[in-house]
């Protein structure tokens, strides 16, 4: 895998990650894991609307400012403190700045003008990624004041199918905390109710409790993993077919 000399992306490296022969064609880039220190001609991506810069040692962000048709940005695992630059990309959807350095909610004010950002990540649970910022104990809800439009934080929806599920549990998170604190009691075994219980139905009102709701939206949750991971190895297929012939 090609990286930055010293560095800095030029425009072999963009044309080798790209396969284009020309920048300006340039729709989608990955550039992980490249040895970038500086972003050197990566303005001149005009039609640039997918780029992956994770895994660099990327700092400053203003040559940036001119990919204002980027709608998905992923800058995770840098050593970014500012992100003075991405208040220029209007049409950006998806920003991950996971595993950065950025220390306040201040530094994060620049993005507020961004009304078509719905998805946000400063905290990666799975990849052990974060930013000082994440540990602020009123991070989340300061982040949805600043945010209002947000849809995803984190990779919790906040909005739409599934955001009820996700409330849900957190709040068997508190509760499982709350009783975590209380003192252990052993009560002595009780029958709490007859043997003939168990042989009932489950009322049809159970199917519209929040309980039932919270089930048929993680099937549904599930149900959309599997179609994009089906959809994910079609296309895998088909561009191995491609490369081969």
């Amino acid at each position: 895998m090609a990286e930055a000399t010293d560095g800095k992306i030029s425009k072999q490296l963009l044309k080798t990650r790209s396969g284009e022969f020309d920048v300006e064609s340039i729709h989608s880039l990955c550039l992980r894991e490249a040895g970038i220190d500086d972003l050197g001609c990566i303005s001149e991506c005009l039609s640039l609307e997918r780029l992956d810069l994770s895994r660099n040692i990327i700092s400053k962000l203003h040559k940036l400012a001119g990919l204002t048709n980027l709608h998905t940005l992923n800058l995770s695992g840098n050593n970014i403190t500012s992100l003075e630059g991405l208040q220029a990309l209007d049409n950006l959807k998806t920003l991950n700045l996971a595993g950065n350095l950025i220390g306040s909610l201040e530094s994060l004010r620049c993005l507020t003008g961004l009304e078509n950002l719905q998805e946000l990540r400063l905290k990666d649970v799975i990849h052990s990624l974060s930013n000082p910022v994440c540990q602020n104990v009123d991070y989340r809800a300061e982040m949805i004041s600043m945010f209002p439009n947000l849809s995803v934080l984190d990779g919790e929806r906040l909005k739409g199918k599934g955001s009820e599920l996700y409330a849900m549990c957190r709040e068997l998170d508190r509760a499982l905390e709350a009783c975590d604190d209380e003192p252990s009691i052993v009560a002595p075994a009780t029958k709490w109710f007859s043997d003939d219980v168990l042989t009932l139905q489950i009322p049809r009102k159970f199917q519209q409790s929040n309980l039932y709701d919270a089930e048929e939206q993680l099937k549904g949750l599930l149900a959309g993993c599997r179609r994009t991971s089906e959809e994910a190895d079609a296309r895998l297929v088909q561009l191995q077919s491609e490369f081969k012939s």
